[in-house]
């Protein structure tokens, strides 16, 4: 049998109402068209106060790659959803990678890498960014959105993709300043 069925069936037995209303909400948030415009919105507003233009681009432009290279490899898996008593929800559409595990890692990984952290926090912010990441993860699987294996290829497509558009950007900056930005 396969660990993705496995880990399905295992959760299916041990859903509580408790951790079902949890992990909804967790998928919501990280779903979510309103919470999308709300992090939006307060991004615009740091960006502008802070200044952080080129910072915003690159986390900007990690998350709708990652979106774009996660549909890029659903239409080349065409992979299957869970179906039957493993499901919470009905999500519809095809399975990996999952996108919300990419744009949220492609995001979480950019920022992280772009934003100035101080070093006092740069641990703190680290710890609760991954957090974040893992518990909408999670909670896909929990609810029967995904199978593990979409959540953790889409975590390794948004990482990548994160990685590599910082990694661009900051050539690109210095190919044109001269130096790395501050």
């Amino acid at each position: 049998m396969s660990v993705d069925l496995d880990v399905l069936r295992w959760l299916s037995e041990h859903r509580t109402p408790t951790l079902t209303t949890m992990a909804r909400w967790a998928m919501d948030v990280g779903a979510s068209p309103a919470v999308m415009v709300a992090v939006g919105v307060v991004g615009v507003i740091v960006v502008v106060a802070k200044r952080w233009w080129w910072q915003a681009v690159t986390v900007a432009v990690s998350g709708v790659g990652a979106l774009v290279v996660a549909s890029v490899v659903k239409q080349t898996v065409q992979r299957e959803r869970p179906s039957g008593d493993l499901v919470v929800v009905q999500v519809g559409g095809l399975s990996m990678p999952s996108t919300i595990a990419a744009m949220t890692a492609a995001v979480v990984v950019a920022a992280y890498l772009v934003l100035p952290w101080s070093v006092g926090h740069r641990r703190w912010t680290a710890g609760v960014l991954a957090v974040v990441v893992l518990l909408i993860g999670v909670a896909m699987v929990y609810l029967g959105a995904h199978w593990p294996t979409d959540v953790l290829v889409g975590w390794a497509v948004g990482a990548g993709v994160g990685w590599a558009v910082v990694r661009l950007t900051l050539v690109a900056l210095r190919a044109e300043t001269g130096e790395l930005p501050r």
